[in-house]
């Protein structure tokens, strides 16, 4: 059960589920439902909250909106109206309904009126993120970025906020920044096997870029993959990268270990993983 609980959190703290394909989507949800209706005494309040939270918005994606009211509705009946968390979903099933700008009113509302910054240290976040979300679509990237920034400097523990920093700066190819704010997730959640193998990409990505620390960057990088699934054994992304650096550096232990994990998702992944195995193996 730690197995599938740490899984699931780490997929919280990155949102890693707004990033996957519709069919992976509809096997999360499909898994977190079974999983939070088993009884598992080890789960804190907040675990079971932010596993929850995310099965919410899961619910949302794949349109079960009747699921996700009826999470709305059971969360409020147990913590009240006030719940940040609540604030939060309501937002959510206000951007299904009655659309974004709808949404965003009354999210900034909550943050002048309601909300303080030195009093709230969980609802303030909660709600801060959740208005930067609605406002992505609109906003600019450097804006959007000075938002994070922000944040961060106010929210320096947030795993979050550094996560949805570090997509950007990929994008924007700055790789010594997104390391960066990947490596500060990774202090606050140091079992996050997804943020692992994305670091590992990023190293990757650099050592092609950085002839004079190649090496030294390949092996942060196939070190970054080992962890990430040592944490999650058929984690195709950390086998990939596992594979491509142990190739690299002549690592062929580890490179016909890679194969071989990689030949067994081909096997019995699904099928979004099975294809990726497939295309990394032509290379390897």
């Amino acid at each position: 059960m730690d197995i599938l609980k740490n899984r699931y959190l780490a997929i919280h703290s990155t949102k890693h589920y707004t990033q996957i394909s519709p069919e992976e989507v509809i096997t999360l949800w499909t898994q977190l439902k079974a999983f939070l209706g088993a009884s598992d005494s080890s789960m804190t309040e907040i675990e079971y909250m932010s596993m929850t939270h995310m099965l919410f918005d899961l619910s949302i994606y794949v349109s079960k909106d009747v699921e996700a009211e009826t999470i709305y509705n059971t969360f409020r009946d147990r913590f009240g109206a006030n719940s940040p968390y609540l604030f939060v979903m309501r937002a959510s099933l206000m951007q299904v309904n009655e659309g974004d700008r709808k949404a965003e009113d009354y999210l900034t509302k909550l943050l002048s009126e309601y909300l303080e910054l030195e009093t709230d240290i969980v609802g303030y976040p909660l709600v801060s993120k959740k208005l930067l979300a609605v406002q992505r679509k609109s906003l600019p990237r450097e804006k959007y970025m000075a938002k994070l920034l922000d944040l961060t400097e106010k929210f320096p523990v947030d795993a979050e906020i550094w996560y949805a920093l570090a997509l950007e700066y990929a994008t924007l190819g700055q790789l010594e920044e997104a390391a960066y704010c990947l490596e500060e997730v990774l202090c606050i959640s140091p079992f996050n096997y997804i943020v692992f193998a994305h670091l590992s990409e990023l190293l990757y990505y650099r050592a092609s870029k950085d002839s004079k620390n190649r090496e030294a960057l390949l092996q942060q990088s196939l070190n970054n993959a080992l962890r990430s699934v040592e944490l999650s054994e058929t984690f195709v992304k950390g086998w990939a990268f596992a594979g491509m650096t142990s190739k690299l550096l002549s690592k062929s232990k580890l490179l016909t270990l890679s194969k071989v994990k990689l030949e067994e998702i081909t096997r019995r992944g699904n099928e979004t993983d099975k294809a990726t195995a497939k295309k990394i193996l032509v290379h390897l």
